[in-house]
């Protein structure tokens, strides 16, 4: 039996350390908050001191953390999880990042002898749950390999797209795709209103139709119930489509729609940052005047 480790028990990460729990792997966990550690160690896991023991103990180390600079704090320093790599281990990636951070990472672990894949997730909270992620894999194909039965506890879609970090270009690829999505739901939404379409009839209708994407199926309930709790926030896919924006510099790749898409995402952040994309919609019914609801005919 295999010891695991995981750092990062956030809306994602607690779930998936649950599952590894779950299907009998020894699981160590790190975390910044004590909430979800105690959550976790109470199911089963074991915490550890510092990213470095942690490393030392595990054969396979798994992180799912915010931001880049995040990953620099986690991994590098002495008590850092390069400092305790060795011949044989296995870092596995979930955050969402950009490439560079992805093959300075690589580089850092192979001078230790380890081995390392970036692995975004897609799926959200609900997926995380129920153990059915889509995940996107960039790296050595054996190390993939060896990653995937690990992967498996709490992945249902698990796909070796091919080098370092080209898991990593397609999560960004998703991301920036939900912010254009989410913008232009939102004036669907409104615009049924502003027509005389209760929008709960029109997304019944669209969800059977070609227009149909399933970020409609993560927005409407949240939009007409008016629960914009944070499943995936704002502030986090602005992080990611600036990513993606940067990315495109980096390869000459005009992105118009993608920046249109960013322009509300940056809108609404500045103030719904802290709540579900879903809440995209809310400077668009403030210009309008229309606060989307459900009907009282749709329960």
């Amino acid at each position: 039996m295999k010891k695991v480790g995981f750092i990062g028990l956030g809306t994602m990460g607690l779930p998936m350390t649950k599952h590894l729990i779950d299907s009998d792997f020894e699981t160590y966990v790190l975390s910044r908050s004590r909430g979800p550690i105690e959550e976790a160690v109470a199911y089963g896991a074991i915490e550890a001191k510092t990213p470095k023991e942690l490393m030392e103990i595990c054969d396979i180390v798994m992180t799912c953390l915010p931001v880049p600079k995040t990953i620099e704090e986690v991994y590098e320093g002495e008590y850092g999880l390069i400092a305790g790599a060795s011949p044989g281990k296995i870092v596995i990636d979930h955050s969402t990042v950009d490439r560079q951070t992805n093959e300075k990472v690589l580089n850092l672990l192979q001078e230790k002898g380890a081995d390392f894949m970036d692995a975004p997730v897609s799926g959200g909270p609900m997926g995380a749950s129920a153990g059915t992620l889509t995940i996107m894999c960039g790296g050595d194909e054996q190390t993939f390999l060896q990653a995937e039965p690990v992967m498996k506890a709490y992945g249902a879609y698990i796909v070796h797209v091919g080098a370092i970090g080209s898991g990593t270009v397609v999560k960004l690829l998703n991301n920036m795709l939900i912010g254009v999505h989410q913008a232009a739901l939102a004036e669907c939404y409104v615009m049924a209103e502003k027509a005389g379409v209760d929008p709960a009839v029109a997304y019944d209708l669209i969800q059977k139709s070609a227009g149909f994407s399933k970020s409609m199926d993560w927005a409407v309930d949240a939009i007409l119930d008016r629960e914009f709790d944070a499943r995936f926030s704002i502030n986090l896919l602005h992080k990611d489509i600036g990513l993606a924006l940067n990315l495109a510099e980096e390869i000459d790749m005009p992105l118009d729609m993608v920046k249109l898409g960013a322009e509300k995402v940056a809108l609404a952040k500045e103030k719904y940052g802290h709540q579900d994309v879903s809440a995209i919609v809310r400077p668009l019914e403030e210009k309008t005047g229309i606060t989307l609801k459900r009907h009282k005919n749709q329960g």
